[in-house]
């Protein structure tokens, strides 16, 4: 055999192992992406981690299930938005069972006492409960000062509700101070629905009229406190006006809820019901 022939013999020869390596190194690195893919897909998720106290409804659609972590709302590997959506979702539908998983021995109430859900009438969807819960989440929740807790994980993240955008509600001036929590509210001249509109506010602090409120009945001061009741305030100039009490926020009246993990689980911190400790 001549010489170029052996050259050329040699080099296919070669050619031949490389592309057998190569092949089976792309074959070893697919199984191991799959693998990878099987460890953290939604399914392995929804499987393995869903809480079993609670009864929630799992999405059979590939495309819901894009969200691999929505199926467990209560865990600290989804983030504080997603949970809140759910949490949302769970007190317009009056979702006892969800909202009884956020409870546990460590969760306050205002005087620093276990929380009772027995006395917040759950079974009755008409409870002032759901209502108070609905308005508060649906306004968002900020982020408080990070600390360590006690049984917390250490990604610590403490939220509250709801979200007065970053006015000092919660530490100053708490029982003078009105959270307009949404946009474009009206302010009436009375405490009328067909009463003339004095101003538009959205997203503000008002101050809350204790003169006015003062000079009410007792009748009408006990409306002031119903959920679809009516809230004096000044405004702009001095000018005093009302407002639909599911439009604002009052800390004497209404309720304040604080969130954060515990034993990897969105846990709730405390429920705040009006008057401070």
């Amino acid at each position: 055999m001549r010489f170029p022939h052996i050259l050329m013999f040699i080099m296919i020869v070669l050619g031949a192992i490389a592309g057998s390596t190569l092949a089976t190194i792309a074959y070893l690195n697919d199984r191991q992406s799959a693998l990878k893919t099987q460890i953290f897909s939604a399914k392995s998720w929804e499987n393995n981690s869903l809480p079993k106290d609670l009864n929630l409804q799992k999405s059979g659609s590939s495309s819901q299930n894009k969200n691999t972590l929505v199926n467990n709302p209560l865990s600290s590997k989804i983030d504080f938005s997603l949970f809140r959506q759910s949490l949302l979702s769970a007190v317009k539908r009056h979702d006892e069972t969800f909202i009884r998983a956020l409870v546990i021995p460590q969760t306050q109430s205002n005087l620093g006492q276990p929380l009772r859900l027995e006395n917040y009438d759950l079974e009755d969807k008409n409870s002032p409960f759901w209502q108070q819960m609905e308005k508060v989440v649906n306004a968002g929740c900020s982020l408080e000062v990070t600390i360590r807790i006690t049984q917390q994980e250490t990604e610590n993240e403490i939220w509250v509700c709801p979200k007065t955008f970053g006015k000092p509600i919660y530490d100053s001036d708490w029982q003078t101070q009105v959270a307009v929590i949404t946009d474009r509210v009206n302010i009436r001249a009375e405490a009328k629905i067909n009463s003339p509109i004095i101003a538009i506010v959205s997203k503000e602090l008002l101050q809350f009229d204790s003169e006015t409120y003062q000079n009410l009945s007792e009748a009408e001061r006990e409306l002031v406190n119903q959920f679809d009741g009516w809230t004096p305030v000044i405004f702009r100039n001095n000018k005093k006006g009302w407002v639909q009490n599911q439009f604002v926020y009052y800390e004497p009246r209404d309720y304040r809820l604080s969130f954060a993990r515990f034993n990897g689980q969105w846990r709730l911190r405390y429920l705040s019901v009006g008057q401070r400790d």
